[in-house]
Order: structure tokens, then C-alpha cells, then sequence
């Protein structure tokens, strides 16, 4: 144990002082590498390594995740998720109380192990602070690297985290100058016919009915190599440790298990425990996947009996995508609104294989909705094979008028009016404007803001 409780307080100096230049960084993590060690990228870490006859060490830094602000139970979460599961260790570690690293309160624990006649010494560092919590792994077999962790440590700077995740290049977002406000509208709550309330909050929508709480996420990436492996469990597994572990600790997640299929189903549910508050709960994780993101839909209820009375299958579950919806005020409308798209065929005569031209269709479509109550719009597209393509473009300008969830334009074409379902659908990029024709429902415009 004075090996451990040597480790253990080395870790805890890491607040003392912040050593020479900053060399590399890491998710919320500033850090000197120590001269040497072998830098690997993992899934969701940064791995410092080296390995030589006599000994091993190895420093591990996690991206951080969501979590509530008590040390001690992100603390315990993170040891069952790196320790006892991820390295399946078993037995309670040693901890203290560090001091604070910034915003960040430092809590550390580790134990002594023993593994085909190999002993070595497993540490668990964690930082709250900021809505989030922070890990750094350390294991060793030689003593002597102990100094080098201590000096490692005290190289370490917290930075506080981006208040959103940069969004990937085929999801429209605002330009950086664009105004604080960009991102909120009006009316962030809607009350739904059928008792759901949903409210716009920060990294998802809350939509709530009695005791039942469901939360519709904004798309988050799956890693690149999870696109090629991962199968139910990885993909659950994934979104889960992210978005519902850090608030629940789950009995036994049963995680949906699909046969032979195109568009498969990602869902995993299970009874749980609320970390904060210690109350029973049925957490259930559901997650659909558009254009390279994942979107997922958490529901929290007081029991498996009322989880199964509202959603019967796992179908109705993903419906609830549907309640990301929100009026739209004329203030909100200010500005310019734009969509594009584009799609292209190439074609092979089916006899020769010779090849036998590209189809191709795109078009743009852009709304000015000004003060006053005036609007424009254009609209220009090309469809059919490349080198023969057939062309349009329209322009329109009148007024606009809004009432009950629908927006009515004038002098549109032929100079007749058209009234449009308007909706705002909330994402991490800001609101998403929705106009769908009345009477010719295929017309949908998916506007952001430019």
C-alpha cells in the first residue's frame, strides 16, 4: 500500500505548477508528453506509452463527458467503466481528494494488481467541473516512473469545454460573426394536442408528458471505424456510456439484437438507478442515423410497465422524433433562408458496359423575409443528362402573413397565393425552418439560415 499511496499522491500535485511549454492537446486536456513515449490515438483517447525489457507504462487521457458536479459518484461511474469493466479489475480503490485544477475538482483512486505473475499499479484520475467529468488512466509496473508522472501532471492545464461540438461540413450552420441570437427562437416550447410538452434546451429537446421524460438529441458522429465493425452492441454501447451513464447506472442493458438488414434498429433499455437522487427509473436508448450522424432518443420512465404503455415497440419509440417541432414568430423570420441539393446517376449500357452518361438533378432555393411584412425568393435548379440539361429559374416577391402554424405568400407563381405548414425544427446548428405546401405536399423547402 505505500507503493499505491506514493502514486496516489504524486497524481494529486498536479495543481502545484504547470511545468515548461504546453507541447500537445486533447479534447479539454493541455499536457507536456513525456520524452520518448509512443503517442497513440484510441476510440475516444489519447494514449502515451513505453515499453522497454524490464518495464511498462502506460497514460491514458479520455475525452471528457457529460456528468453531474459530484466528485465522488463520477468518480465511482468512471472507475466501473475504465477500471472494472474495461480492464476487468475487481476490489475498491484507494482514493483522496485532490486540489483544484482551474474549474475543475480532482478526485483520485487506484489499487495494486496482479496478472500472470506481473504486478503492477492501476490509477484513476478524475476531473469535475463544467457540467463534465475528465479521466486519465495510469499503469505501471516500475516504481521509478512515478517521478515522470509527477512531472507529467504538473504540465497539465484544464481548459473549460466548447460550449458545441463544431458540426460536419454537410450540416448547414451559421457563419461564425453570425449574431448571439442566431440559435434561439421565440417560441422554445410547444404544448402538443396530445399532452407532450417539448422544450428547446442546451444539446437536446425535452419533451415531457406526466412522469415520462423524453430527450431528442442533436446529431453526434459515430466514429469512422465504428462505421465498418460496430454492430447493435458497439453502437449502443457508444451512445449510451455518452448520454445516459453519466446520470444512470443501469442494472443490465439489453441491447436490441437486429437480424439481416438495410435500415437496422439501434435500441437498448434497461432498469436503472438515478445516480443523483438515488431514485428507480427504466432508461431506454434509441438511435437513428442520417447523413454520417447519429440522433438519439432517450426515455426515462418510472417504471417498465409504464415505459411499455406508451411505447409498445420499438417503432413507436422513434416516432418521437416527430415532437422536435415549434411555431414560427414573424421576428423569427428576419433575414435570408437557404437550401441546396444535389444528386447524379452514371449510367452503363447494360449489353457493353459501355459507359452511357451522367443524370444529374440540383437546384437552390433561397427566401428574404424582411421587416414590414414583405418577403423574395428565387429558385434555380438543373435535372437530366450532363450536356443536355434542362434549366429554371424563378423569382417571386409580395407579402407574407403568419397564423397558426401555417405562412401564406403572395404572388407566387401564375400570381397566386400559397400556404405553406411552417415549423422550426430545432438542431446543434440552430433551427431548421420547415415550409410545406398545403396543397401540394411533395413542395418542401428545409431552409437555415445564411
Amino acid at each position: 500500500m505505500k507503493l499505491l499511496r506514493g502514486l496516489v499522491g504524486a497524481i494529486l500535485l498536479m495543481a502545484f505548477g504547470w511545468g515548461g511549454a504546453l507541447a500537445d492537446t486533447f479534447d479539454i486536456f493541455e499536457y507536456s508528453p513525456p520524452q520518448g513515449w509512443k503517442k497513440s490515438n484510441l476510440q475516444g483517447g489519447v494514449m502515451l506509452a513505453l515499453q522497454t525489457k524490464e518495464s511498462f507504462g502506460s497514460i491514458v487521457l479520455y475525452a471528457s463527458v457529460p456528468a453531474g458536479n459530484n466528485p465522488e459518484q463520477n468518480f465511482r461511474g468512471e472507475w466501473k467503466r475504465l477500471v472494472a469493466e474495461g480492464l476487468g479489475l475487481s476490489g475498491e480503490p484507494t482514493t483522496e481528494m485532490g486540489p483544484p485544477n482551474g474549474d475543475y475538482q480532482n478526485l483520485a483512486g487506484g489499487i495494486a494488481a496482479s496478472q500472470d505473475g506481473l504486478n503492477y499499479v492501476v490509477l484513476l484520475s478524475t476531473f469535475t467541473g463544467n457540467g463534465r467529468v475528465a479521466s486519465i488512466l495510469y499503469i505501471t509496473t516500475d516504481e521509478k516512473l512515478f517521478d515522470l508522472f509527477d512531472r507529467f501532471n504538473s504540465s497539465l492545464k484544464l481548459n473549460k469545454p466548447k460550449a458545441a461540438q463544431a458540426p460536419p461540413q454537410n450540416v448547414a450552420r451559421p457563419p461564425s460573426n453570425a449574431p448571439a441570437n442566431v440559435r434561439s427562437i421565440s417560441t422554445p416550447t410547444t404544448r402538443f394536442n396530445d399532452g407532450w410538452v417539448a422544450t428547446i434546451e442546451n444539446g437536446f429537446v425535452r419533451v415531457a408528458k406526466g412522469d415520462l421524460v423524453v430527450l431528442l438529441y442533436y446529431g453526434m458522429p459515430l466514429p469512422e471505424n465504428m462505421w465498418v465493425t460496430g454492430n447493435e452492441q458497439d453502437r449502443v454501447n457508444y451512445y449510451w456510456s455518452r448520454l445516459v451513464a453519466p446520470r444512470y447506472k443501469v442494472d443490465e442493458l439489453k441491447v436490441f439484437k437486429n437480424d439481416t438488414c438495410y435500415f437496422c434498429l439501434y435500441f437498448g433499455e434497461g432498469s436503472a438507478t438515478e445516480i443523483a437522487t438515488g431514485a428507480r427509473k427504466h432508461v431506454a436508448l434509441y438511435i437513428g442515423f442520417d447523413k454520417g450522424l447519429g440522433y438519439a432518443i432517450q426515455v426515462v420512465a418510472p417504471s417498465f410497465a409504464a415505459f411499455q404503455r406508451e411505447f409498445p415497440n420499438i417503432e413507436a419509440v422513434g416516432k418521437m422524433y416527430g415532437y422536435n417541432k415549434f411555431a414560427v414568430k414573424a421576428a423569427d423570420l428576419t433575414g435570408k433562408w437557404t437550401s441546396s441539393s444535389a444528386a447524379a446517376g452514371q449510367y452503363y449500357n447494360s449489353v457493353t458496359g459501355a459507359y452511357a452518361g451522367m443524370n444529374a438533378v440540383s437546384k437552390s432555393d433561397t427566401f428574404t423575409f424582411n421587416q414590414g411584412g414583405t418577403y423574395s425568393s428565387s429558385h434555380s435548379g438543373a435535372s437530366g443528362f450532363v450536356g443536355s440539361q434542362q434549366f429554371y429559374s424563378q423569382k417571386y416577391q409580395g407579402r407574407m402573413t403568419l397564423s397558426d402554424w401555417r405562412l401564406t405568400l403572395t404572388n407566387r407563381f401564375n400570381n397566386k397565393n400559397e400556404v405553406f405548414e411552417a415549423y422550426f425544427e430545432m438542431t446543434g446548428a440552430g433551427p431548421v425552418l420547415h415550409l410545406i405546401q398545403v396543397d401540394a405536399r411533395g413542395i418542401h423547402y428545409r431552409l437555415t439560415r445564411e
